[in-house]
């Protein structure tokens, strides 16, 4: 049981993201604060997938309220955006026929583009200190330059979402269970190592 082994190391690990998704979930409990739990989860996550975390939970409530504002404009813009796209989608069943199966493809292609520039939006808020306008701007443009890797932490993020919430009861029993204990911050840090690729090639020129 050494403690610079391995096994010591990946258990010392395991235990921070324990702590970590516990904070995350109860900073997430207003719903308001979503956006800004999202942003100060990435922004502890980065640094653990760099090695250059100190004090997690400090760390976590500390980059809570810095990025607070802007990442709650951009939690409510997503929320206006869906609930959009729920109204279409509402409209579209009542209406029924070829134009509920055109509004679905729609819908669903409309929903993954948003979630995809939204996971991107809130690690990027926590990276780089810019403005609200400059963040909405340059995430499109990093996006399309880096389609790969951001597709690589877009797909780590939603392929388990989409089997623990999105296939039978049986399997969302222990989902549950492994989100409630560590999911949220695991999938997160492992997303990281995919951003972090991406923002390595702007850190020095970051004002």
């Amino acid at each position: 049981m050494n403690y610079d082994s391995r096994f010591s190391r990946v258990l010392s690990r395991l235990t921070e993201l324990v702590l970590l998704n516990f904070v995350f979930i109860l900073t997430c409990l207003p719903i308001l604060t979503i956006g800004a739990s999202v942003t100060a989860l990435y922004s502890i996550t980065l640094k653990m997938a760099r090695n250059e975390e100190g004090y997690i939970i400090q760390g976590y409530f500390k980059d809570f309220a810095k990025n607070f504002k802007q990442a709650t404009a951009f939690w409510l813009i997503e929320l206006l955006l869906y609930f959009q796209l729920r109204v279409l989608y509402i409209a579209a069943a009542v209406n029924g026929g070829a134009m509920f199966q055109i509004y679905t493809v729609i819908t669903w292609g409309l929903g993954i583009l948003y979630s995809l520039y939204f996971l991107f939006v809130f690690p990027l808020t926590a990276t780089f200190q810019n403005t609200f306008l400059n963040i909405a701007k340059n995430a499109f443009a990093m996006i399309i330059a880096h389609l790969p890797w951001v597709l690589a932490a877009y797909l780590i993020a939603a392929v388990p979402l989409a089997v623990s919430f999105g296939i039978n009861t049986r399997i969302l029993k222990f989902a549950m269970l492994f989100w409630i204990l560590i999911g949220f911050a695991l999938v997160t840090f492992f997303s990281s190592f995919c951003l972090n690729r991406v923002f390595k090639r702007y850190m020095d020129t970051d004002s």
